[in-house]
């Protein structure tokens, strides 16, 4: 290895060498600090994604009850007194709980109200076009049900329940009537899908503004315990969410319900959790909940030794609302769980940088060499094309800078050549091509060089199509002028636009006057049809251009570049005379 280098180019020592040295010192660097670099970091990115995922489901559960409030508000309006009589006002009350229902039909599908009298009006909403009307009287112990399938439609069969009931006994009632505000109840478990609710209260005033009642919401739990459930914190790690007395609400193992020995379902506390993290995360909660109220304390991310000794990472964030909530959001994860893809990206980069080093030693110089080929390349053909050279070729197939180079170099040579309108040669190009010719540089210089022909051309009753119809159909007959002229010359020829409505004409290798009446005759054959890019123009399907001519031969005429176009011009303007009472006006 060390004979190549010493054979090649300074070029290549220059960025061979120092990369190769580089490479080593990075390895070394980067094994030495990487472990160092990677703790700190894990304490970073742990307390910031902790306390994100935490506010993260916190913000989930606020939405989730402050909809609770709104239907509250919808059902029952704070300042609509209630009915004297239940029965009078219970259509009224019936549209605006299918309306209330409506709003959050996946969180609060239940409204119903009760009195002081003991009447009571609930409505359940099974769907969006299946609801139930429990409806029970005063006079009346039971309560009835009516299926229902739209706002206003008619009553289905009634459906008597066996067991008395009474409201004014209910927890969502007594919840209601002990404060002046909106009140939660416990949350308690569901009898018909042993889901998790609680149900939100406030009273209800009459028109003399004494209490009348108490409605209330049902608000189910399900959603929040399946949102925190598709949470994926890490491979071990858990996120919760519990009431400040321990019973757990929601929790991404599932488990917020158990069955106990008796067999009735009932309410987990998260300290009697199967997981062990969620009992170890409590535990260690309570003592940094008891510092924060001694300490008044801030901080909402904390670690502890969990379970086997490992430590953990954990963040809280407290949810609550001015209706006496008061819940905890938890998310906990060890730290293995972060270590373990620290030490494997150590390995890994480890790995790369050996790897790295190995392949610099065997392939910078085949690659430098590479490099420098290309280059090379683009200064050639940057000499050529200041050298007056027509069409440089230049193919470099790369996508790294001196590809994009390269591509930039042609589209700039292509830009240069071209006229923007047209698609052909350029006024600019054309005078570059003629001094290189005239000049007698190029590879072919004397077989192109040696005589041709310039053809000065300006078309005729151009300036009719573009003052009557608009510039924008003057620019699209000058591109089809420049599409036929194109179709008539040979390849190594030019059709240039000099600028309006000239073209000009060269014609390498021949200069005769009889050349130029053939190429007379057929521009004028392929400038008589009718232009295509007016076909769809009222009035306009039948017009055409007609061109007048001037040549100049080379070296008969003129041998340098301006005296060639003066003559072409001259010929063209004196032809344009000599047909100004004809068709070429």
């Amino acid at each position: 290895m060390i004979p190549i280098i010493r054979s090649s180019s300074s070029l290549a020592k220059v960025l061979v060498l120092p990369f190769v040295v580089l490479i080593i010192a990075l390895s070394l660097l980067i094994g030495f600090l990487s472990y160092f670099a990677g703790r700190q970091a894990v304490i970073s990115v742990a307390e910031q994604m902790l306390n994100q995922t935490a506010d993260r489901v916190a913000l989930t559960v606020q939405r989730h009850i402050d909809g609770a409030s709104e239907v509250l508000e919808s059902a029952f309006p704070h300042d609509l007194p209630a009915a004297m009589d239940l029965n009078t006002d219970l259509d009224a009350i019936r549209s605006r709980f299918w309306s209330a229902t409506s709003m959050h039909p996946d969180l609060s599908n239940y409204v119903f109200y009760g009195n002081r009298h003991g009447d009571f009006v609930g409505l359940f909403r099974h769907g969006r076009d299946d609801g139930e009307l429990r409806v029970k009287l005063a006079t009346h112990n039971y309560r009835s049900a009516y299926r229902i399938e739209s706002i206003r439609g008619p009553l289905g069969m009634a459906k008597n329940d066996e067991a008395d009931f009474d409201p004014r006994v209910r927890p969502w009632y007594i919840a209601g009537v002990s404060v002046d505000h909106e009140a939660w109840s416990d949350i308690y478990i569901n009898y018909w899908d042993k889901d998790l609710v609680a149900t939100r209260s406030r009273r209800v005033y009459a028109t003399n503004g004494e209490f009348d009642g108490v409605v209330a919401v049902d608000v189910s739990l399900k959603a929040l315990n399946d949102f925190v459930g598709g949470l994926h914190v890490s491979p071990r790690g858990i996120a919760f969410i519990m009431e400040a007395n321990g019973n757990l609400i929601a929790s991404s193992d599932g488990s917020s319900t158990h069955v106990d020995q008796a067999g009735q379902l009932g309410r987990l506390r998260a300290a009697d959790s199967d997981n062990p993290i969620v009992r170890s995360t409590y535990a260690r909660l309570q003592k940094q909940l008891a510092e924060e109220e001694v300490m008044g304390g801030t901080r909402r991310t904390f670690t502890f030794r969990g379970p086997e000794d490992e430590m953990v990472y954990a963040a809280y964030s407290w949810v609550r609302d001015s209706a006496g909530l008061s819940w905890i959001t938890v998310v906990a994860v060890p730290r293995g769980d972060f270590l373990d893809t620290l030490d494997r990206n150590v390995r890994w980069t480890v790995v790369i940088v050996v790897v790295t080093v190995v392949l610099a030693l065997l392939l910078g110089l085949s690659v430098v060499r590479w490099v420098v080929r290309d280059v090379r390349r683009l200064s050639r053909a940057a000499a050529q094309i200041g050298r007056g050279h027509m069409n440089v070729g230049l193919k470099i197939e790369r996508r790294d800078e001196i590809g994009q180079l390269a591509r930039s170099f042609m589209q700039m040579q292509s830009e240069l050549n071209t006229d923007k309108l047209t698609g052909v040669t350029s006024r600019a190009a054309l005078l570059r091509y003629l001094d290189a010719a005239v000049n007698k540089r190029g590879r072919r210089s004397d077989e192109l060089f040696s005589q041709f022909t310039v053809m000065f051309i300006d078309l005729n009753r151009f300036k009719a199509i573009n003052d009557t119809l608009g510039h924008e159909y003057g620019d699209l007959t000058l591109i089809e002028v420049g599409q036929r002229l194109r179709s008539i010359v040979r390849e190594d020829d030019v059709v240039a636009r000099f600028g309006g409505d000239e073209f000009v004409l060269v014609f390498w290798g021949i200069a005769t006057r009889e050349f130029a009446d053939k190429v007379r005759k057929k521009i004028d054959e392929v400038l008589a049809p009718p232009l295509q890019c007016l076909q769809e123009v009222d009035g306009a399907q039948a017009m055409t251009v007609g061109a007048s001519l001037g040549v100049a031969f080379y070296p008969r005429d003129g041998k340098d570049v301006e005296t060639l176009i003066k003559l072409a011009d001259q010929g063209m303007y004196e032809d344009k005379a000599a047909g100004r009472t004809g068709e070429r006006r």
